[in-house]
């Protein structure tokens, strides 16, 4: 038996591969390959992190789902328990898991021990980044931010150098690189990349449904509620009428779709690159070549100041005339919220 441990990082495609995964669970297992339900509703493999590392360290609704820091660490495990028990009695050929929560909170030592916790099933495991351009990456990024937060988002760099390196350390081997780009992806999608490198040839792209998740907000979607919130005073009341907008203006952007998608500013794309020296040492060091990625142009230099302080809704252009028929249509259908 061989384990995959894909670890994210986030804004790759996780969610969309992690509930393939899921919902084809059944399809896997009849192919010797076992994508196991890990507690709760979850649909990856996040309490992973709670074998490893304190369980604070997860996402407040996780703690929330198994009642707070000490349940949640029990119920992790509980569950590991539980699988570990499920391979002795039918072993599969692949063990697939999955949690970007790994990639960003889990440190060097808490890899190190995770590796030995997953060793009591097998040591042939093989850990696995995604890895998206610093630029689309950033812009993900701050799509997903601003769906529930104001606070400023300034480029930064992100640690890939020390996650792939502890990765490497604590597994005995360096973990598999794939370019999270649209036009190297097989098929185009991270499902069927990741069931063709793999998985195949016993599972096909076929044998899995297709999901598209975290689809991001139009830039002025995430304008409108960045504003709802602030007029709202940036309490948790106002914070939480913007979470239950947010489906609501998803739809209104299938129905009155934006002319182009979200665009960061030419300047805030700039420091978003510069920053991305990880990216840079990648390139160098001959792990991974990202396409069209122009690394003389990344030189560590810090987002300007007025970046790091920049509201940002500001970061990226909108069209007003869009954004005041989203906010019609709005109050038209949902007043109540609209008006707090």
């Amino acid at each position: 038996m061989k384990i995959l441990l894909h670890m994210g990082p986030g804004k790759t495609g996780t969610t969309a591969l992690q509930q393939s995964l899921h919902d084809g669970a059944e399809v896997l297992r009849a192919r010797s390959v076992l994508y196991p339900r890990f507690g709760g509703s979850a649909i990856a493999h996040h309490l992973l992190l709670a074998l490893c590392e304190h369980p604070d360290r997860l996402t407040g609704w996780t703690l929330q789902e198994h009642g707070g820091p000490e349940a949640t660490a029990d119920r992790a495990w509980q569950v590991w328990n539980e699988l570990c028990l499920a391979v002795a009695a039918s072993p599969p050929r692949v063990l697939v898991l999955s949690s970007e929560v790994l990639f960003q909170q889990a440190r060097g030592k808490a890899k190190a021990l995770l590796a030995e916790t997953l060793s009591e099933l097998t040591t042939d495991i093989t850990p696995i980044f995604y890895i998206r351009d610093p630029v689309s990456h950033y812009r993900a990024r701050l799509q997903e931010w601003l769906k529930t937060e104001n606070a400023p988002l300034p480029p930064s760099r992100l640690p890939l150098r020390e996650a792939i390196l502890d990765t490497g350390a604590a597994f005995g081997r360096p973990p598999e690189l794939v370019a999270f780009d649209r036009t190297t992806l097989q098929g185009g999608d991270i499902t069927t990349d990741f069931v063709t490198r793999f998985l195949g040839p016993e599972v096909t792209p076929a044998d899995l449904p297709r999901h598209q998740a975290n689809v991001g907000l139009s830039a002025e979607a995430l304008v409108l509620l960045a504003r709802l919130r602030r007029d709202g005073g940036l309490t948790a009341a106002a914070r939480r009428r913007g979470e239950r907008l947010i489906l609501p203006l998803a739809a209104l952007d299938r129905s009155d779709p934006p002319d182009a998608p979200l665009a960061l500013h030419p300047e805030v794309a700039e420091a978003a690159l510069r920053a991305a020296t990880c990216h840079r040492w990648l390139a160098e060091t001959g792990r991974l070549a990202l396409p069209g990625l122009d690394t003389g142009r990344i030189d560590g230099a810090p987002p300007p100041g007025w970046m790091r302080a920049a509201p940002p809704e500001t970061l990226f252009a909108h069209d007003p005339a869009r954004l005041a028929r989203l906010t019609t249509a709005l109050w038209q259908s949902h007043p109540h919220l609209m008006a707090g």
